[in-house]
């Protein structure tokens, strides 16, 4: 999640803009990931389809920067996979903030990671 969150700030900030990154602990059991940019913003009704395959925003900008539009899919997918949640803040013209909540402790059957063979 957070490298599509990069990813697409570096690619849609203007050149010598900052990113923002930001991480902090909520409700002391979900940690809240936010990447801030200088684009151009996302219309209020272009917000829930940009997590959506192959979609995205303004095709103009598709042109210009390049990408397939499966980031922000595979990002929202992990996200939920994971028991979290996943969204964007924006205004044309004021950049945008994307974010998402994950669970610090991940609950169920799960296998501890000290015991996942990787090979």
């Amino acid at each position: 999640m957070l490298y599509n969150f990069l990813s697409n700030a570096i690619k849609f900030s203007p050149p010598g803009e900052k990113i923002d990154l930001r991480a902090s602990v909520e409700d002391q059991d979900r940690v809240r990931i936010t990447v801030t940019d200088r684009g151009p913003g996302i219309p209020p009704d272009k917000q829930q389809m940009i997590f959506e395959k192959f979609r995205q925003a303004d095709q103009s900008h598709t042109r210009e920067h390049g990408g397939t539009g499966l980031g922000l899919a595979i990002a929202r997918e992990l996200t939920l996979l994971l028991g979290g949640s996943i969204g964007v803040d924006s205004e044309p013209g004021k950049g945008a903030t994307f974010w998402c909540m994950l669970p610090l402790r991940i609950e169920g059957g799960e296998r501890p990671v000290s015991s996942v063979n990787l090979l």
